[in-house]
């Protein structure tokens, strides 16, 4: 996840949402229609309540001795005892019929009011009458079970004051006379039980359905549905290695970005939008500004995988070159498929093999590229012809070091697509040699593992990066805005372009690199003044 510093911020934590729209999507809607279903299947649950007031001096602990006493004054305990068995069989035992402790006590809840000395039982059922028949149960069953504790603390004390009694000497008179005084107290409070607590509000039947609470249910799992959301894309986005953003493939390279093509610039058309075309002429002018202080007269082009667009970029720099007024060559060393031969529509039965392996020239096998009237350059393709039963070999050969050394005291620039540098070890060899090598990956596709292997390799090769491409570079914010009559000559402009162009013949100004401008007359050189 993006840290966040600003506004930009804000829109890249929204970009990494709709990355993961459909994960975020699943979530938020999964968990509300569960517990929609859930909660929709339960059957209608009815509530009642009897207020029970508990005595705050239901026994004189004074006439008990010192190690016994007890109190009912403690009207939380009260509640809490609501749910013990003894109450439970006793308020089982009060409905009619009887129904089972365990089962009704499921069914009920206390809770205690010390300030007011309440204690309010709660009783849930399918039924409103049987709700209220077992909340006044309970109610009763408290009230009985407060006076069987408090009679059996009294009985307790009654016998221990007859057990004292019954070792005294007959001629200890006063204090037989203190006991038998407690003994008739505490006889009294026996018979004085049965108030300890009274019903003050006996519970009703109510109709109207405490639950299932459907809506409240279904709020509480799209509360957690999001939760759950945005917590996945966090994990999955942490977890995810592919290259997203341009800023990604910079920022892992530590490489100028050379380039953004979007996808619509891999149509198999010749003709390419003019936004398209613009990034290739880009591509071309950025090649020459960001490598001033080097001659660039070949440049590789490779990729980690195949399908990232590596043989797109090849072919339309040579062409957007070529436009430009440089002479191009274009060296398909793709020897297991002949990509650029196959975009390039080129068909010649001799090709990069046939010349790597002495059975040809190079100059028998370069075929010129038709170019628009307008191009003020040239285009030749090297084809990678039928494929050899040794492609490695050849690629490693020094007749192939050779054969780039000789396209490039030719030529203006010599491109080279080869293929996938991880997928087959063809394009090692080649690094060392060429003035530069452009790094092809595709944003949603390339993962950072494989683009630092591919950028190690090159260092390990004596490479020269250049800097990076991004393709499949979707249009952010200004780009292709411009209306299409920008990217565009004038139809006066062309006229003037054809007839500055050289004759037939006429040797082509060359600079030892790329034009800059497709209009400039004077070639820029890349060598820096």
């Amino acid at each position: 996840m993006p840290e966040f510093t600003g506004h930009n911020d804000i829109r890249s934590y929204l970009r990494v949402l709709w990355r993961w729209k459909l994960l975020f999507l699943a979530l938020v809607i999964a968990c509300p229609l569960a517990a929609y279903l859930l909660e929709r299947g339960k059957p209608n649950v009815y509530q009642s309540q009897a207020l029970v007031g508990v005595n705050q001096e239901s026994v004189v602990t004074t006439l008990l001795d010192n190690s016994g006493g007890f109190s009912t004054t403690n009207v939380t305990a009260v509640a809490q005892l609501v749910k013990t068995s003894p109450v439970a069989d006793v308020a089982a035992g009060l409905m009619h019929p009887p129904a089972n402790p365990s089962q009704i006590a499921s069914e009920v809840s206390a809770t205690g009011n010390t300030v007011t000395n309440f204690v309010t039982i709660t009783a849930q059922d399918r039924n409103p009458v049987r709700a209220a028949e077992i909340a006044n149960a309970f109610a009763k069953a408290i009230g009985r079970n407060q006076t069987h504790n408090a009679i059996s603390q009294l009985d307790s004390a009654i016998a221990g004051i007859k057990a004292q009694l019954s070792h005294l000497s007959s001629k200890d008179l006063t204090t037989q006379a203190t006991l038998k005084a407690q003994l008739d107290q505490l006889q009294a409070a026996v018979a004085g039980q049965g108030n300890e607590a009274a019903i003050l509000q006996a519970a009703a039947p109510d109709y109207t359905p405490a639950g299932p609470h459907l809506k409240r249910t279904v709020e509480l799992g799209f509360v957690i549905g999001l939760l759950l959301a945005f917590g996945a894309v966090v994990l999955a986005e942490s977890a995810d290695r592919r290259m997203r953003t341009t800023d990604d493939l910079e920022g892992m390279t530590d490489l100028p970005l050379l380039g953004s093509i979007a996808p619509s610039a891999f149509r198999d058309s010749p003709e390419l939008d003019p936004v398209d075309e613009e990034s290739f002429q880009m591509l071309r002018t950025s090649l020459t500004y960001f490598n001033v202080d080097q001659a660039l007269k070949s440049v590789l082009i490779t990729s980690p995988s195949e399908k990232e667009g590596k043989t797109t970029v090849a072919t339309r720099l040579a062409l957007a070159a070529a436009r430009a007024g440089s002479r191009v060559v274009l060296v398909d060393a793709d020897l297991r498929r002949a990509g650029a031969t196959e975009r390039l529509h080129v068909d010649r039965p001799i090709g990069l093999g046939s010349v790597l392996s002495g059975q040809a020239s190079a100059q028998d096998a370069l075929a010129e590229v038709a170019l628009p009237e307008d191009a003020l350059g040239h285009l030749r393709v090297l084809p990678a012809g039928p494929p050899p039963p040794n492609p490695s070999a050849l690629m490693s050969s020094s007749r192939m070091q050779e054969l780039v050394h000789e396209l490039e005291a030719d030529t203006d620039l010599v491109i080279v697509d080869t293929p996938a540098a991880l997928a087959v070890s063809d394009a090692v060899p080649l690094m060392q040699t060429v003035s530069g090598i452009v790094l092809v990956a595709r944003l949603n596709q390339s993962d950072q593992a494989t683009v630092e292997r591919l950028r190690r390799i090159v260092s390990n090769a004596h490479g020269v990066l250049l800097g990076v491409v991004a393709t499949g570079v979707s249009a952010g914010l200004g780009y292709g805005q411009k209306t299409r009559s920008h990217y565009y000559y004038s139809s006066r402009g062309r006229e003037a372009q054809r007839k500055r162009r050289p004759a037939a013949g006429q040797e082509q100004p060359s600079a030892g690199g790329l034009l800059l401008n497709p209009t400039d007359q004077q070639p820029v050189s890349s060598q820096p003044d």
